[in-house]
């Protein structure tokens, strides 16, 4: 059975998708494969592959730079110390890290998953990029607090994968974690953004993975007037919201 056999979605699903009229009006969470115990270990690595060529093209790491810059100057006397909950494979620490070397700035970045696979794949691809001083972890965001040493808690695509309960709980373990800051750069539910990822998934990666969840994942994002509602339960009233290419948020609060 070749990949892409063993790729495609399941005959429920595919009805699902299909038989489903995509109203964008309402979040819609389906299945997706990766998030898939069982899946085949091929399959997921080149889907990780994948989803980092999109993250670059989309400059995911450019759309938390500029605030992790101004937050290393705030915090005097010591290095800046950021985690990145749901890190997946670790193409945004790797970019941010590189960043962070060029402009000279003293940043310690580390990423935390619930997927051991996707530890152990970020912390080769941190190796493969000679990436010092970061660190990966196994870590349940939703289940259990983060731990307390870090300045910015940030997450990157991982807020549409969650019901409104478990979003608030992400919510409220990043914002009692950080000594400064919470980041939270996603995908906004529109249609312009289905287009994009209908389209966008298919021309950047061969991975069939990707292809499916992609436009999944914009069906199950949040829109602005939800994820400030969110951020307002939580009591992150003050947070900020501001857009960037190609369709998406970043949701910033500032720990008074």
């Amino acid at each position: 059975m070749d990949l892409l056999t063993k790729a495609q979605p399941s005959p429920q699903l595919k009805k699902t998708v299909n038989a489903t009229r995509i109203d964008l009006r309402h979040r819609c969470r389906l299945p997706e494969l990766m998030d898939d115990p069982d899946l085949d270990s091929e399959l997921h690595h080149a889907a990780l592959r994948g989803l980092r060529r999109i993250n670059v093209i989309s400059r995911s790491s450019a759309a938390v730079w500029s605030h992790l810059k101004s937050a290393s100057r705030e915090v005097v006397g010591r290095r800046l110390r950021v985690l990145d909950v749901a890190c997946g494979g670790g193409d945004l620490v790797v970019e941010l890290a590189k960043r962070a070397a060029r402009a000279d700035l003293d940043i310690e970045l580390h990423g935390c998953d619930i997927s051991p696979r996707a530890v152990d794949y970020a912390h080769e691809y941190t190796q493969q990029n000679e990436i010092s001083g970061s660190h990966f972890f196994v870590a349940d965001a939703i289940k259990d607090p983060l731990p307390e040493n870090y300045d910015v808690v940030m997450c990157s695509l991982f807020l549409h994968h969650l019901d409104e309960a478990d979003a608030k709980r992400l919510l409220s373990h990043m914002a009692a974690a950080c000594r400064h800051s919470v980041l939270v750069n996603d995908l906004r539910r529109t249609r312009l953004g289905y287009t994009f990822a209908v389209v966008g998934c298919r021309l950047l990666t061969r991975s069939p993975i990707v292809h499916t969840d992609g436009p999944l994942s914009v069906r199950a994002a949040w829109s602005d007037a939800e994820v400030r509602e969110l951020a307002e339960d939580v009591g992150l009233g003050k947070a900020r919201l501001t857009h960037h290419w190609p369709q998406r948020f970043l949701l910033t609060w500032k720990k008074q």
